[in-house]
């Protein structure tokens, strides 16, 4: 990303100010490369979540397609061809792990989007409130080509949120909310996760 299109310029200067030293250290310009390790505390999905997460198991896993507490996990960050990954790995116990990959990128009109498998696309805000970094979808699209195949507001997940909190330490909280108008909260996630060479062992299932 250029510094015009990274969440830097995206924010503006003083929004960008406001963040956390820490936080504005986790998205720089250009992005590098780091693990980030934690858990996450609580990943839940209603019913029909639960439904739309199977699905999309043949779409290549956009959503995770299982819920639980405590879940080990990394979010392995670091630049790609068209922007920068954010891919998500999930570690239950006795079983093998689930990745869930996104990558943001900056798209046509100059905004943020973020580009899930099967080239379904979340436009995406971007803004700071009271020191922590927001990121709101807009909808949703198919990307074919130059054409975008937009999903009507009732058949899609809803509005994903995602927050990135600094807790101190070196320590990020990472929550994630999906809601849709009708049916509510479909998916909930939120975790603390440190760069792996910052993480002691004792800590890092804390």
């Amino acid at each position: 990303m250029s510094h015009a299109a990274s969440i830097e310029g995206l924010l503006g200067a003083a929004a960008w100010q406001r963040l956390p030293a820490a936080v504005r250290a986790r998205f720089p310009d250009p992005a590098v490369a780091v693990d980030y390790v934690g858990e996450f505390e609580v990943v839940r999905a209603s019913p029909l979540g639960r439904l739309i997460a199977g699905f999309c198991l043949l779409l290549g896993t956009p959503v995770v397609p299982r819920t639980g507490e405590h879940v080990p996990a990394v979010v392995r960050v670091g630049p790609t061809e068209r922007g920068v990954a954010w891919n998500r790995e999930y570690r239950w116990p006795g079983s093998s792990a689930c990745l869930v990959r996104s990558t943001k990128v900056i798209g046509p009109d100059g905004g943020l989007v973020e580009e899930l498998p099967a080239r379904l696309c979340m436009p995406l805000d971007v803004f700071e409130r009271c020191g922590v970094l927001h990121f709101v979808s807009r909808g949703y699209y198919f990307r074919l080509g130059s054409f975008h195949l937009w999903l009507p507001h009732w058949l899609s997940p809803g509005t994903t949120h995602v927050e990135h909190e600094d807790e101190g330490a070196g320590w990020f909280r990472f929550t994630m909310t999906v809601r849709h108008a009708l049916f509510g909260e479909l998916f909930y996630q939120t975790g603390r996760f440190s760069a792996a060479e910052a993480v002691p062992c004792s800590q890092s299932s804390r």
